[in-house]
């Protein structure tokens, strides 16, 4: 993958179309005809639905993508124009890597699930003293409040050590833009 210097890359996302044209290839995964992408881009500026676009308005776009963007982001390596085809489409490097503001970290340690599972057993904690359960009557109310609010502190607590150790690891994203 070719290395870009921060001020490329800011000089590549100065122009709203080329941020354009990366986003909706993201979102694509796949290659789009030019035709397509330029409808979509005349649709995102003028905040109409892609089907009320005018060819006019298509055609002006289409023609300062050929001519300026795709150029630009070829040499930038970052998509590829076939003008045969006349599609467009990521390069493989940057499908895979992603640019800096596409998702493409790991599978996350799935928090969601594990405060689901400590809500669970919050509530079974809660009905079982109020049932008078023998094992867990024993606690009380204040065992109750002592147990939920040490555990959510210690999971609150592994979330937030997890994050942090993730974006010390991290070399993309806005941070690599802004050291």
């Amino acid at each position: 993958m070719t290395t870009r210097s921060k001020d490329d890359l800011f000089q590549i996302l100065s122009n709203s179309r080329r941020r354009y044209i990366i986003y909706y290839l993201s979102q694509a995964d796949e290659e789009l005809s030019l035709k397509e992408l330029a409808t979509k881009i005349a649709a995102a500026e003028s905040g109409t639905p892609e089907s009320e676009i005018t060819s006019e308005e298509r055609q002006r776009v289409y023609i300062s993508l050929y001519q300026t963007h795709l150029p630009k982001l070829e040499e930038a390596d970052i998509a590829v124009y076939d003008e045969d085809e006349r599609t467009v489409v990521l390069t493989n490097d940057l499908r895979e890597s992603g640019f800096f503001w596409m998702e493409t970290a790991g599978e996350s340690p799935g928090w969601l699930r594990y405060y689901l599972a400590f809500s669970v057993a919050s509530w079974l904690l809660v009905v079982g003293v109020w049932l008078a359960v023998p094992a867990v009557s024993l606690l009380g109310w204040a065992g109750v409040a002592l147990a939920v609010s040490l555990g959510l502190s210690v999971l609150v607590t592994l979330q937030y050590l997890d994050e942090r150790g993730e974006s010390d690891e991290e070399t993309g994203g806005y941070e690599m833009l802004v050291e």
